[in-house]
């Protein structure tokens, strides 16, 4: 019987990649760049991203948009200014479109996405329309690859 592919976690998944550089975010602004996540090790292929966003009242057409940062060279990471990530698509990594119910928890989720094989960086753009909560935001990654020998 031939082998088949099936999904495969690695590791402890999720891993939280961005936390308290979100608590108190003002609306319009960049989060720091999350601690380095090595893909050049884990190699996994996809991943899926949580967003979680304690109690929030966000406006209208609210989203987060997360861009990921990789050290193609495997050390150096792009050192790109809010406004230059906003400029191009190229590190643009997911968006994440956010309810507008007033004083509630938002929790998110994208599928499927493509992970280069390099150290990465993450950094959150706050478009919700509203400073984030103080305490509690978290960005998790949850990655994975294909078992081809299950």
């Amino acid at each position: 019987m031939a082998n088949r592919g099936i999904w495969s976690l690695f590791g402890s998944n999720p891993t939280s990649v961005l936390t308290t550089g979100l608590n108190s975010l003002a609306a319009g602004s960049v989060s720091a760049a999350s601690a380095t996540y090595a893909n050049q090790t884990n190699l996994d292929l996809y991943c899926d991203v949580e967003l979680f966003l304690n109690t929030i009242t966000p406006a209208t057409g609210a989203y987060v948009s997360i861009y990921i940062l990789a050290a193609v060279d495997g050390t150096n990471f792009p050192a790109q200014s809010a406004a230059d990530l906003r400029l191009t698509s190229t590190q643009l990594f997911c968006v994440i479109p956010i309810g507008t119910t007033a004083a509630t928890v938002q929790r998110v989720a994208a599928r499927n996405i493509l992970l280069p094989p390099q150290p990465v960086q993450f950094v959150l753009d706050n478009q919700t329309g509203t400073v984030l909560n103080s305490t509690g935001n978290t960005v998790k990654v949850d990655a994975y690859s294909y078992n081809l020998n299950g």
